[in-house]
């Protein structure tokens, strides 16, 4: 028996799911940001300090767990890479309670062929009008119990095909890229400098990738002077400020440092670490580039050069 969704039910499933949790229905194609925001804010306070009082108290945890639906699997997979990045090799405690406390339901528009690792709960479109409800948690298994769901014998198990591109297939070697990007740099490949004087800094491919998570910290004191807070905010390799340190050195003096930088993190440092390239292809840094730099054709096109180095030279 198969536990099934019919795609009408949807906001009744919803409607119910509010009474317990704080709904949050994640649609991709209506929003820059991605689902990262909900578990490491663009601005959150981690602690704040009563200096009357002498007393430093962490964030208060929210009472109510809130429930993520929607993430596609290409942002689930961003999702449990940004798990790791924020476990390893040091956990972050204010991104792991608002993990802790929220509820994830994936939502396939495919029959999913890779079984998936993350989230309590998901759902695979297996005909215009169904979805296949999955369980990947006790939570999971808790929530299909709903009267919204029902179990079918045979139900229709249609192929859709899965949303792929031309960067989802490069990331897939992250090796290959790894190795292809640090020889760029090496060389002194032409299309940093080119890069440099297009890329505008304005960090917003940082901000709208799943997967970056670069902070700074900032304290704000209140005009009285009677407590502190201490804030994080997201912040960005490609911005002007992030290398800079007291007395005004830069260590990332130009755009084209700071830009090969982001790329450096992403293809190189990422593979060393932890094995994979931080990018899963979502073609979002992309889409909303406003100096409309597509790193699918920066990839390609470095990787045409240093096949054609390597040929040459064997």
């Amino acid at each position: 028996m198969v536990s099934v969704l019919e795609k009408s039910r949807i906001p009744e499933l919803l409607e119910d799911l509010s009474k317990k949790y704080s709904v949050a229905y994640f649609q991709k194609d209506k929003t820059a940001l991605s689902a990262k925001g909900y578990f490491f804010p663009p601005q959150e306070t981690l602690f704040s300090y009563l200096f009357k009082n002498k007393k430093l108290s962490l964030s208060p945890k929210p009472k109510k767990k809130f429930l993520l639906f929607g993430l596609d699997p290409i942002d689930l997979e961003a999702l449990d890479q940004l798990d790791e990045i924020m476990t390893k090799p040091k956990e972050d405690y204010f991104y792991l309670q608002q993990r802790k406390n929220s509820v994830i339901v994936g939502l396939a528009e495919y029959p999913l062929k890779v079984p998936v690792t993350v989230g309590d709960l998901i759902l695979d479109k297996i005909n215009e009008n169904q979805y296949r409800a999955v369980a990947l948690s006790k939570i999971g298994r808790e929530l299909i119990k709903n009267k919204n769901f029902k179990l079918e014998k045979n139900p229709e198990i249609l192929n859709y095909p899965e949303e792929t591109s031309g960067l989802r297939e490069l990331v897939k070697d992250s090796e290959f890229l790894s190795e292809v990007v640090l020889w760029s740099w090496r060389t002194k490949h032409p299309i940093w400098d080119k890069l440099g004087k297009i890329c505008l800094g304005c960090g917003i491919c940082t901000y709208v990738c799943p997967i970056c998570h670069c902070f700074s910290i900032e304290d704000e004191i209140k005009l009285d002077g009677s407590d502190c807070q201490r804030c994080r905010l997201w912040d960005a390799c490609t911005l002007n400020n992030f290398a800079k340190i007291a007395g005004g050195k830069n260590y990332r003096p130009n755009q084209k440092f700071r830009y090969f930088n982001w790329f450096h993190h992403k293809f190189v440092r990422a593979y060393k670490e932890y094995g994979k390239s931080q990018c899963v292809g979502c073609g979002r840094c992309q889409k909303y580039c406003p100096a409309h730099i597509d790193i699918e054709k920066v990839l390609l096109e470095i990787i045409k050069d240093y096949k054609n180095e390597k040929s040459l030279s064997a």
